[in-house]
């Protein structure tokens, strides 16, 4: 008699659930043939049903979903459900190339043991690892990587942020090639190959990621998590350009979920520091909480490279399992892509773009459908109902949240980054304002209600013209909030003032033409005339 056992993605670190759980594991096609007499899960006992990710010789197939009957599988059954799953497309093998591997990590030693011993594990002849320790309130990230892994090397960056982690693994790496990681993951022992090959399919590939599936889900709380998002689903290898916008993703290139997390990517060094590196006003230890991938996306896209997903490179995440870290994360979730949206804002590239895919943003933020990998609902615990309406609700933190991490980095002398979003940056946030002021102007003049008209002269005098100076006209730290009232207020008195000596009483018309004059000097400021 054959037994076949497979074991847990990941050692399970809590209770398990059995109405909300579900085991999660690979299982390799060609140890189903010929069909074992027995199929074993590890701890699969708690657990009444299992997805397993399908690997072929290498190559992710997708995921099978069965259930489990006193912590087995049916053989013949898993066999009939790995046969339906489609065949990869063969790809060439990779020669290996350097790659460092960076992980980031801020006071988490247990998780972290977790993932170096994973990543020691991977079978790949050309790596380097460097442990980035981000603001540690203690030695003991040191001491883990000194004791166990002294092959590993250990970079500790003081400034707090996970992009700030970031750019000094970026400075610290020896390789062409770097792939990030967390220290919540598993990656799988075949991870760096698959990097390596997504690097080959094209010349112009500036980016790798790969499929960052579930790897826990005990209970109703991480079962929430694993239908939010959509890392795991990413099964089918694809390319992604700018100069081939893809048919079935309308919202691209800002479709940011398709593309992958920061949980498992890899870039090209050289190409990352010309782009910048990463925004340190972004990710998590900010007060932005995250948003730095999404960015990181976008601008490689932006600029002409392209990105590669890679399914093979299988990197397995684990989710929070309690309610409070979950609404955390919900909130850094939402206020990072507020945070990340102000940027594309602020982007004339990438502005136009933004506005025309906007209300087709707004509908399937509001509308998104939950599901999990096999496109069924997740049973979610009751208490995990509302997370969702969190997320959304933080996105409206995020603007405030980018500009308050900019000015403290700034005073701090920590602010780095894209060079496009230093004083430059300043200007187009300040000449976006003249033009909403302008705007609000310009509505002031239509047969609106008296009292609504009224706000939009209002607004139109408090913010459009004093904007307008202050893109143009840098100001001491603090003085804004003044001068820029104080303008508008000065420039409507003076207007009034003029025409009434005049006796050429036409308000409509000077509120006209100041308003207009204001959105032109504001588009002007904001560069898109430049670019038009």
């Amino acid at each position: 008699m054959t037994a076949l056992t497979l074991a847990c993605a990941m050692p399970l670190h809590g209770p398990v659930d059995r109405a909300h759980a579900t085991w999660v594991g690979l299982v390799e096609a060609s140890a189903l043939s010929p069909a074992p007499d027995r199929i074993v899960l590890e701890a699969g006992e708690e657990f009444d049903r299992a997805r397993l990710l399908v690997r072929d010789h290498g190559a992710v197939r997708g995921y099978v979903s069965l259930p489990i009957s006193d912590g087995h599988l049916d053989p013949a059954a898993l066999a009939a459900a790995v046969a339906e799953v489609p065949l990869p497309a063969p790809a060439a093998p990779a020669a290996p190339q350097p790659i460092t591997v960076v992980v980031c990590t801020r006071d988490r030693g247990a998780l972290l043991r977790e993932c170096l011993n994973a990543i020691a594990g991977v079978d790949y002849p050309a790596r380097e690892v460097i442990v980035v320790d981000n603001a540690p309130s203690t030695d003991d990230t040191l001491a883990l990587v000194t004791a166990e892994f002294d092959d590993f090397r250990y970079v500790r960056e003081d400034a707090p942020g996970l992009s700030h982690a970031r750019n000094a693994g970026l400075r610290a790496a020896s390789s062409h090639i770097v792939a990030f990681t967390d220290d919540d993951v598993i990656v799988d022992s075949q991870w760096l190959w698959a990097i390596a090959a997504g690097f080959v399919r094209a010349d112009d590939v500036g980016c790798v990621t790969g499929v960052v599936p579930s790897g826990e889900l005990r209970n109703g709380v991480q079962a929430w998590f694993d239908s939010r998002v959509s890392w795991s689903k990413l099964t089918t290898g694809r390319v992604y350009r700018m100069s081939e916008p893809p048919a079935d993703l309308p919202m691209f290139p800002f479709c940011v979920g398709e593309f992958g997390t920061g949980a498992n990517f890899a870039v090209r060094r050289d190409h990352m520091l010309s782009l910048g590196g990463f925004d340190t006003a972004l990710g998590a230890g900010t007060r932005t909480k995250g948003g730095e991938d999404l960015d990181m996306f976008v601008r490689i896209l932006y600029d002409g490279r392209s990105i590669a997903v890679a399914p093979d490179a299988v990197v397995w995440h684990r989710h929070r399992d309690d309610l409070a870290a979950l609404e955390s994360q919900a909130i850094g979730y939402g206020r990072g892509f507020g945070a990340w949206a102000t940027t594309v804002a602020l982007d004339p590239r990438m502005l136009g773009a933004a506005l025309v895919r906007a209300p087709g943003a707004v509908h399937r933020l509001l509308n998104k459908r939950m599901s999990n990998v096999d496109g069924d609902p997740s049973p979610v615990a009751d208490e995990a109902a509302g997370v969702g309406r969190l997320e959304l609700g933080s996105i409206t933190g995020g603007p405030a949240a980018y500009f308050a991490e900019r000015r403290a980095q700034r005073a701090a002398g920590t602010l780095d980054g894209p060079r496009s979003r230093g004083s430059v940056l300043e200007r187009r946030t300040w000449s976006l304002l003249a033009a909403i002021g302008g705007l609000a102007g310009l509505l002031a003049l239509l047969p609106l209600p008296a009292g609504l008209s009224l706000v939009f002269l209002a607004a139109f005098v408090l913010i459009g013209p004093g904007a307008l100076l202050r893109a143009w006209v840098p100001l001491p730290a603090g003085f804004a909030p003044i001068v820029v009232p104080a303008v508008g207020l000065s420039t409507a008195i003076l207007l009034t003032t003029a025409l009434v000596n005049l006796e050429w009483w036409a308000p409509s018309l000077s509120l006209l033409a100041i308003a207009a004059a204001t959105c032109l000097g504001a588009a002007t400021s904001f560069g898109l005339r430049r670019r038009a």
